[in-house]
């Protein structure tokens, strides 16, 4: 692996799967910018008003945010550090979710939802979305906690702290990489979600960002929105999402790294 023949090769496979990546990209925003060039921007937001989906997405992506970090850094320090009857039977069970194919809870989650009658607003998406990520991200942190030396607990114990002060202030900030690593992968399912967004959310003028291309193909047809157009609102559904990856990559790959230290 150290050979310099290994890493050309190497190198050059990582090139070509660029490339390949970067081409769909290229050509999207080669055609948002073709015949009218910035126009084709202007003339999306004179079709659509995208704030309101814009405040659909902030509200669904914060509010899984929040739920995600309160109630899976809870679980995955209590699955790791602490002892319970079942422990390692209630884990596992948990991590089944994972084999369970999103379009099988659509129906159930819906009658729920409306049940709630939350149907039509952002919070219907929050809590299904929270526990569709929780199975994977409860994994992962677990992982990173399992990695962490029981002897700060032991440590803490002695110096009179109780579980909740240990957990907060001892173990929570150790275990931040970890927590930042759920937190982006979290925001990235959430935001391009599109599935249950499209169920739950029928009003389009309150739906999610994500669904909104959907309404520029159907829009194509009319009078005036060209395919260049069409190009240009879709690049501007990608830009926030593309611009915070480019900032969160590097915690993503630590805290993947990291989580899959011990598992």
């Amino acid at each position: 692996k150290n050979s310099l023949s290994y890493k050309i090769v190497t190198q050059v496979i990582c090139v070509i799967l660029l490339v390949i990546l970067v081409c769909p990209l290229y050509l999207m925003g080669e055609k948002s910018l073709a015949v009218n060039g910035l126009g084709n921007y202007t003339k999306v937001f004179e079709y659509f008003n995208l704030l309101p989906n814009i405040i659909t997405s902030i509200i669904v992506v914060g509010g899984t945010l929040i739920v995600v970090s309160i109630v899976v850094s809870m679980a995955a320090y209590a699955f790791s550090k602490l002892e319970f009857p079942h422990k390692q039977a209630v884990y596992y069970l948990i991590l089944t979710g994972m084999m369970i194919p999103t379009s099988a809870l659509i129906f159930p989650l819906y009658q729920i939802v409306r049940g709630l009658h939350l149907n039509n607003t952002g919070w219907s998406l929050v809590f299904p979305y929270a526990t569709a990520s929780a199975c994977f991200n409860l994994m992962v942190l677990t992982n990173y906690y399992n990695a962490l030396p029981d002897e700060l607990i032991d440590a803490a114990t002695i110096d009179g702290a109780n579980k909740w002060t240990t957990f907060i202030q001892i173990m929570l900030p150790i275990a931040k990489p970890g927590l930042v690593f759920v937190l982006i992968q979290t925001f990235l399912s959430a935001w391009n979600e599109l599935q249950m967004a499209i169920i739950f959310v029928n009003d389009t003028s309150k739906q999610p960002l994500s669904v909104v291309p959907l309404r520029f193909a159907q829009t194509t047809s009319s009078s005036g929105f060209t395919i260049n157009n069409l190009f240009a609102a879709c690049i501007i559904c990608l830009l926030p999402i593309a611009v915070f990856y480019i900032f969160a990559s590097r915690q993503l790959m630590a805290g993947l790294t990291a989580g899959a230290v011990k598992g």
